[in-house]
């Protein structure tokens, strides 16, 4: 009975392998809607079935060969149909497209190589004509001789015989050339094509079961792929200070899925599917972290971990305020009023590392007693500043503050910002959740799957910011215009790059990075050529002397600035003044000229108000002392 049930069994088995290859057939489906993240995009499809009563197998196919099998979603909205197995496979097929130019470029080839053959003979006839030319210049015979009409007749005849047989055949080879270069070409392109003769079919099978014949049954298919994401950018237009600001936000979108998105309703979501949605779970966190060993504690002779010694300079004179560092640490030391230094390191195998401003850095075993001698460096003092422990171009240790990036933390806050709806740049619907917003867009969309990004104009925001001037005259004399947006966090963007434009004049890019835990940050609209500031010394008031041991220095400066608008303006100007870095160093801010004082950072701060074509003068001085056995400028 046992064997009777099991081959009754294999039989049905295999009827129904049977059936349901038979009943195989293929199902075509449109992309109707895509929902793109920063990181992949979620492709929504829509087709219909025609389902026969029984088991059948049905294959989606024509999909992204991207897609990820494992978020693959496929819904009837048919009761009696049931989905018995949903199976990715990608299979290889003849590409038809493929195949047809192939053959398109086989036919071309042939005509190609029958005008070479034409070509080829028409100048081999060319070459008999002008041989046989040649061959009977004695028409005249050589006898009697001709006369002098018959030798200009004969010659005007040679002439223009032969000319035109020379004619012909440049003519003759400028077709075989171009006949050539275009079979070399059709050649390449025919070795280049045989691997696209044939293509990856990802497609879907679905074994379905029905106990009734079913027509015209709606099928939904979605997946995810990870080859497509899309960037914000910005567009910032500002026409006067007394004007609200427009900010455009848009996406750049681009997408390699080899399946174009033509015509489908596009979706813009913030959301990304790439990052890992589980929360962490807690887990108890025991001492020590590793089983112990071993019981008996092994005895080991202490290692002294202290170094000590004296650093100076080529001809052996002490070097106070050099800097000692244990290299791959920030642990570190200066030296004493007479060279020496004493430092507790981390790891005894670190290198020591020797430097000091206008000297070759040294770095070396650590030892006791250590007696270092530094090498002085080509490199201009000018050249460099004191960061830290060590020493760094000023270029990059010091650039510009007004370069066109974001910057945050304006001084002047703007009076209270209005929130207002923005205008929508296509007809979409925006929706926000607790994490992510969405922009639905509902005018159709087309983007090839070419890798090439295409711009959506989404909204564009009116925002009342609160415009100032700034100018840093230490590092550069430009004004540039700032507008500080409060209370950021009602706009849902994301970091981005943005174009600036005053007065629809492009100005350049800066990066608008919003920091919701902030309460302002300001955006660098440009620079303003109509207000002139100048910076320069006072060198009556500015002095060097050596006093003893010690050097004192003076520094005075002058700043002017001049509102050359027909307007009224606000600048606020920023200075500043040097601190002390060690404490035998004294620095005293003589004269702030009327500005703001930050001790802590050296700031010096004006706001200034100026009338039309109204100029105004600043000064402010300060003093600086310290031994001379340091080797620095000051500015």
């Amino acid at each position: 009975m046992k064997h009777n049930f099991s081959f009754k069994l294999l039989i049905s088995g295999a009827l129904l392998l049977a059936t349901v290859s038979a009943n195989a057939q293929n199902v075509k489906t449109e992309i109707k809607s895509v929902t793109v993240y920063r990181n992949g995009a979620m492709v929504s499809r829509n087709g219909v079935l025609n389902v026969p009563k029984g088991n059948t197998t049905l294959y989606l196919n024509n999909l992204s060969t991207e897609l990820d099998p494992n978020t693959l979603r496929v819904g009837i909205e048919n009761h009696s149909v049931k989905i018995l197995s949903v199976k990715h496979e990608i299979d290889v097929v003849d590409n038809e497209k493929a195949q047809k130019q192939d053959v398109a470029r086989d036919k071309r080839m042939d005509v190609l190589r029958d005008s070479l053959s034409y070509y080829n003979a028409q100048l081999s006839i060319l070459a008999s004509e002008e041989g046989l030319i040649s061959s009977n210049k004695n028409i005249g015979g050589q006898q009697n001789g001709v006369s002098a009409a018959e030798l200009k007749a004969m010659t005007d005849f040679y002439k223009k015989e032969l000319n035109e047989i020379a004619t012909k055949k440049i003519a003759v080879n400028k077709r075989i050339k171009r006949c050539k270069d275009e079979l070399n070409k059709l050649t390449q392109e025919k070795q280049n094509s045989q691997k696209e003769l044939q293509k990856k079919d990802s497609r879907v099978k679905l074994v379905l079961s029905a106990d009734a014949a079913a027509q015209n049954v709606p099928v939904t298919l979605s997946y995810l792929i990870f080859s497509a994401k899309w960037e914000p950018y910005y567009e910032v237009r500002a026409e006067a200070v007394n004007k609200p600001l427009d900010l455009v936000y848009g996406a750049h979108i681009s997408q390699s899925s080899t399946e174009d998105w033509n015509g489908v309703k596009l979706t813009v979501s913030t959301g990304d599917p790439s990052v890992d949605n589980a929360a962490p779970d807690f887990a108890p966190m025991y001492l020590p972290p590793v089983r112990r060993t071993s019981t008996v504690k092994k005895w080991t002779p202490p290692v002294s971990r202290t170094v000590y010694g004296i650093v100076t300079d080529e001809k052996y004179e002490p070097i106070p305020g050099a800097n000692v560092i244990e290299s791959g640490t920030v642990n570190g030391t200066i030296t004493d009023q007479d060279g020496k230094f004493n430092l507790e390191m981390k790891d005894i195998n670190n290198k020591l590392e020797f430097s000091y401003i206008g000297y070759v850095t040294e770095k070396v075993k650590p030892s006791e007693n250590m007696q270092i001698s530094l090498t002085p460096d080509v490199t201009g003092l000018d050249e460099v500043v004191v960061v830290g422990y060590g020493v760094q171009n000023k270029e990059v240790a010091a650039p510009s503050p007004y370069a066109p990036v974001m910057v945050r933390g304006a001084n002047s806050a703007p009076e209270k910002l209005k929130y207002s709806e923005p205008v929508k740049n296509v007809p979409l619907q925006l929706a926000q959740s607790q994490t992510t917003t969405e922009f639905k867009i509902d005018v159709p969309y087309t983007v090839p799957s070419d890798g090439k990004q295409y711009d959506v104009s989404m909204l564009t925001y009116h925002i009342d910011a609160g415009y100032r001037f700034t100018c840093l005259p230490r590092s550069s004399k430009d004004v540039f215009l700032m507008a500080d947006l409060k209370d950021f966090s009602q706009y849902p963007l994301l970091k981005g790059n943005a174009y600036i434009y005053l007065d629809n004049a492009y100005q350049g890019e800066c990066e608008i990075a919003p920091d919701f835990a902030a309460d302002t940050f300001a955006i660098t609209i440009g620079r303003d050529k109509d207000i002139a500031v100048n910076r320069q010394a006072v060198k009556e008031f500015t002095s060097k002397k050596i006093i003893g041991t010690t050097v004192k220095v003076v520094k005075c400066y002058e700043i002017t600035v001049k509102n050359n608008k027909n307007e009224a303006v606000s600048v606020e100007l920023t200075d500043q003044y040097p601190l002390p870095k060690f404490s035998d160093i004294k620095v005293d801010l003589t004269d702030k000229g009327g500005a703001e004082v930050n001790a802590e950072t050296g700031k010096l701060t004006w706001k200034l108000n100026l009338a039309p074509q109204e100029k105004k003068v600043l000064r402010f001085s300060y003093e600086v002392k310290y031994p001379k056995t340091y080797n620095f400028s000051v500015e």
